[in-house]
């Protein structure tokens, strides 16, 4: 397989995953920046509220005890800060752990890397012939308008159905896998 076709994460992530010579990559599924928006909204949501409550404490403390608290509501101010800019950081690794997921698929398998944490990622691969059912599932009217949705692969035996959120164009991609189970069924038989 080429390894040219890959996007830089793909390619970070080639050397993990086994692929054979022989190989052509059908398509790179990546997650949708919409979700990314969510991730970064809700971290600068939560660091604007944490380091509010803590200025507006520091705030009411100094109107009701004006000469002795300086000290105490500069900590304060302190505390609220670290805690805004350990929001934003925990914000950062969230949005790269996000980003980091990935699904390949090629003419012979389908690899998926899905990382949980920053030192815990699941990496799986599943024969493009033990593939059942591809489904896509687009709730609401956010995912419908920005073009979006789950990808459910369901495998043959006891294999755990591959689920990967966040799709962008789903049902191409969906479509791209079909074909490729497809067409290795034309080639190796059931």
């Amino acid at each position: 397989m080429e390894p040219s076709k890959l996007s830089r994460l793909g390619k970070k992530l080639f050397n993990v995953i086994e692929f054979d010579e022989d190989e052509k990559l059908i398509c790179e599924v990546r997650k949708h920046p919409v979700g990314l928006i969510i991730i970064y909204l809700s971290g600068v949501l939560v660091s604007v509220v944490l380091f509010s409550i803590f200025i507006g404490i520091a705030w009411f403390a100094g109107q009701e005890f004006s000469e002795q608290i300086d000290a105490y509501d500069n900590l304060l101010v302190f505390v609220g800060l670290v805690l805004a800019l350990l929001a934003l950081g925990a914000t950062g690794i969230a949005g790269y752990i996000y980003s980091s997921n990935i699904m390949l698929v090629t003419n012979e398998k389908i690899a998926q890397v899905l990382y949980a944490s920053l030192f815990n990622r699941k990496i799986s691969q599943l024969s493009i012939g033990d593939v059942q059912d591809v489904t896509v599932t687009q709730n609401g009217i956010f995912s419908r308008f920005l073009n979006y949705g789950t990808i459910v692969v369901e495998t043959a035996g006891e294999q755990q159905n591959y689920t990967f959120t966040y799709a962008p164009t789903p049902y191409h991609f969906a479509k791209k896998m079909v074909g490729s189970h497809e067409e290795n069924l034309e080639k190796f038989g059931n």
